[in-house]
Parts: C-alpha cells; sequence; structure tokens
C-alpha cells in the first residue's frame, strides 16, 4: 500500500469506510500522487487535494476545509520524507 493511499484511505474525506471497497478512493490518490511527484510543495498540494475530492465528489458531498486539506498534504510530504 502506497504512503499517500494509506493517509488518504485514514482521512476518509467523504466517510466511506468501512462500507466502501478498499479502492473506493484509487483514481483521486492517482491524482495525488501524480502532484507529489511533480514536486509541489505543501500550500500547492493542499490546493490541489482540496480541488481533486471537490472535483470528484461535489460541495455536497465533500464537505473538507482547504484547511483539513493541508494538513493531510503536510502528512503526507512528511510520510514520503518530503520538506512540508
Amino acid at each position: 500500500m502506497s504512503i499517500i493511499k494509506k493517509v488518504i484511505d485514514e482521512w476518509d474525506p467523504i466517510d466511506l469506510f468501512p462500507f466502501a471497497p478498499d479502492n473506493e478512493y484509487e483514481v483521486e490518490i492517482a491524482d495525488v500522487e501524480a502532484l507529489v511527484d511533480f514536486g509541489c510543495d505543501a500550500d500547492e498540494l493542499a490546493e490541489g487535494i482540496y480541488r481533486i475530492f471537490m472535483k470528484a465528489f461535489g460541495a455536497d458531498v465533500f464537505r473538507k476545509t482547504e484547511s483539513e486539506c493541508a494538513e493531510i498534504a503536510k502528512k503526507i510530504l512528511a510520510a514520503k520524507g518530503s520538506r512540508p
């Protein structure tokens, strides 16, 4: 399991677990991985995470704040050994 998948699944941004399949956020995780691989910083990653999940689920379902996305971005970068 990738570090990013682990962090996103633990965060469970739209509260689907334990009822959803294990690959529920697969597309969104791939998009986040692409941002990390591109080398974005914590602010860019936070913005990207917010945008990715908002686009995938809309404001009616995805109700996390940009601040919450910033915490997840920092957690991902710290786990990957990058500077936040």
